[in-house]
């Protein structure tokens, strides 16, 4: 989804990035169900006071990214991880070691699975965290599935009956956990989704995005909130494809 292509492109805070650090990670089961190294990419934006760095012209007044970009690498290899949680977490704590003591900051984690799903979707996690923040009551996840392709039998017209065609679908799912819920399995509910697509048949997008979010938010009462953006590239012939968006809370 756009607002994940860049971090922070709006921010009225000093911020120091690292944009898309690749490496193979063992996060758990990739799309094969085998617990291997797989390709990631990971992004962090920590929000940090860099006045006297651009004054004295001194880094050592900065983060450094390259040394945080190295230790971010030796964290991903060293050990592995139960899953993409884990590591996003690992990430922002060693992130906000690196702001001086005592001084108040926050950092934005974005992590990005190519190839984890066997649904032809990339998907991500973004977490924000602030320094000295306790987490023990619960933890807030996006989850964001990008350009995922799905054929759906949908239309007005006859034709539109008689075939599926292919949606594109952005979804970004707000979640927040407590210490008393399982964790939900964001792969699974994909894979449940999936399932579900393959039964449905629709008149308008409106109907599939609506219907597509109240089964999402059944699933799990992890939930809060989605966004979900259809794209259907078949729709209009001089354009790239006709999109509806639609955002919608548990009520």
């Amino acid at each position: 989804m756009a607002t994940s292509q860049r971090l922070l492109q709006l921010s009225t805070s000093d911020l120091v990035m690292i944009e898309d650090l690749r490496f193979n990670a063992n996060i758990g089961p990739d799309c094969w169900n085998r617990p291997r190294p797989q390709p990631l990419l990971l992004s962090v934006a920590i929000e940090a006071n860099l006045e006297g760095a651009g004054y004295d012209d001194d880094v050592n007044q900065s983060i450094n990214y390259g040394t945080l970009s190295k230790e971010l690498l030796a964290l991903a290899g060293n050990q592995t991880f139960p899953d993409m949680q884990t590591l996003v977490e690992e990430a922002a704590k060693l992130s906000l070691s690196k702001l001086p003591p005592g001084e108040k900051g926050s950092v934005k984690v974005i992590l990005k699975a190519p190839k984890l799903l066997l649904q032809d979707a990339m998907l991500s996690l973004e977490i924000s965290r602030i320094a000295g923040e306790s987490l023990e009551w619960g933890k807030h996840w996006n989850w964001i599935l990008h350009d995922w392709r799905v054929p759906v039998l949908i239309g007005l017209n006859p034709p539109e009956r008689e075939a599926k065609q292919m949606l594109v679908l952005d979804v970004a799912l707000h979640m927040n956990w407590s210490i008393e819920q399982e964790v939900c399995s964001v792969p699974e509910l994909v894979s449940h989704l999936m399932k579900w697509i393959d039964t449905t048949s629709y008149l308008t997008l409106e109907k599939f995005a609506a219907e597509f979010c109240n089964k999402a938010m059944s699933q799990h009462p992890q939930t809060v909130s989605i966004v979900l953006k259809v794209s259907k590239p078949s729709a209009v012939l001089n354009a790239r494809a006709a999109c509806i968006q639609i955002h919608r809370t548990r009520k």
